[in-house]
């Protein structure tokens, strides 16, 4: 991976949107322009509502793998969470890499609330054999899958002109991704939308995929940011192309908050109090006034990623001709009927492929009951927020440049 670098970058001529990259192609993603923090403007957060009580010890799985999953790590550094939970409380944080190991550690009692993706959050809901979790809140939801649904492609490739093109070259290819994300959910399901059968299909962890495209002993894998800025063409180690998002078959991600039945029974007004210190983070960590700060936290957690691979994965556009679509991501906190038609087609997937017993959800899988009261109290509407992909050009070299905050901030207004 490459070294880190300074996060000063040289400017450069931006290149034009074009009326495509602009659009937002829904009622709902126009309704969004606005900030949807009601009487809250970026960087004026100060929501603290500390609940009074015993104080509260308990672990929490956060995912600085995983851009979307970014603010669990800005939460535990900037202790946002004090402001929330009970005087004295003390809560310790794990970084599992992949949502299977979130959810055996909520199995194992080792933690109480953890940040899993789509199929994994989902799959964690039917291990109530082993224990009761439910999915209580939302992450994050790209409305075109930039964080977990990105397809690489060796540098060798050919130039393909579309996305649906590059995927059609991996039939008779050898590819790889951590088998059960929710990238290898998407991954299987396009092969399978468009007639594509690879010669192998291997199960890899995201390190050694970087180290199989480098030695291209590998033709493509699906992983998620921010590993795929880490080795791609656009911004960082250059041996893989980024050629395509969920953006050409209309699929967006998501990425889930789960929690141990139990934990939540025990402690109802603790767990949403937690959730307001979600609200808050996940507020936070997308003011374009705070990207530089969130980038030196995620280097923490994230080392040997440049600087540049980090920001692409936060902000960055995905251009033509594998246009990653309008917004990288909406923090919805909530569920609505898009999420819903997406869990939908996540569980049908998973019970065909038998990784579940059925396609039915279990009574009480689904309870973002105390995300919504938590909202409620704090007076904010899903979407909490929403950010702009910006070209590579126009954003990172304002990036900490001080005296052009309010410039590099107008470049995400939607």
């Amino acid at each position: 991976m490459a070294r880190k670098k300074s996060y000063r970058g040289s400017k450069r001529a931006a290149d034009c949107f074009s009326r495509r990259q602009f659009l937002v192609r829904s009622a709902a993603g126009i309704a969004g322009a606005s900030m949807s923090t009601l009487g809250f403007p970026w960087g004026d957060l100060a929501y603290g509502q500390q609940l009074k009580g015993k104080p509260v010890k308990f672990n929490v799985a956060v995912r600085p793998d995983w851009t979307q999953g970014w603010f669990g790590v800005v939460n535990e550094e900037k202790q946002i969470w004090k402001k929330y939970l009970p005087e004295g409380s003390e809560v310790t944080f794990s970084h599992p890499i992949q949502g299977g190991i979130v959810t055996n550690e909520l199995i194992a009692n080792k933690t109480s609330i953890g940040h899993n993706g789509d199929a994994p959050g989902l799959i964690a809901t039917f291990q109530r054999e082993r224990a009761d979790i439910r999915a209580i809140g939302l992450i994050g939801s790209s409305p075109s899958g930039y964080h977990c649904y990105q397809i690489l492609a060796r540098t060798d490739a050919p130039e393909f002109k579309d996305s649906k093109e590059a995927m059609r070259w991996f039939d008779g290819k050898v590819v790889a991704t951590p088998k059960g994300s929710c990238s290898d959910r998407f991954f299987q399901d396009v092969f399978k939308r468009e007639g594509i059968k690879p010669k192998e299909y291997l199960n890899q962890p995201i390190g050694v995929i970087t180290t199989n495209l480098r030695a291209k002993k590998i033709d493509g894998a699906a992983t998620w940011d921010p590993q795929g800025a880490a080795v791609s063409t656009i911004a960082g180690e250059g041996i893989a192309r980024i050629v395509a998002t969920g953006q050409a078959w209309g699929e967006r991600d998501s990425g889930t908050i789960v929690a141990r039945k139990d934990f939540i029974d025990q402690n109802p007004e603790v767990v949403k109090a937690w959730l307001k210190a979600e609200i808050e983070t996940q507020i936070w960590y997308y003011d374009p006034r705070n990207h530089a700060e969130t980038l030196r936290i995620a280097a923490k957690y994230v080392p040997g990623f440049a600087d540049k691979a980090l920001w692409f994965s936060l902000a960055g556009l995905i251009p033509e001709p594998y246009f990653g679509g309008p917004i990288r991501d909406e923090k919805l906190f909530v569920w609505n009927d898009e999420v819903r038609a997406l869990q939908k087609r996540v569980i049908d997937y998973l019970a065909e492929e038998k990784v579940i017993p059925s396609n039915q959800l279990l009574p009480g899988a689904i309870d973002d009951s105390l995300a919504r009261q938590a909202m409620k109290e704090m007076n904010v509407s899903s979407p909490l927020t929403r950010i702009k992909a910006v070209p590579i050009e126009k954003g990172f070299p304002l990036l900490n440049d001080t005296k052009r905050i309010e410039e590099y901030a107008n470049l995400f207004k939607i």
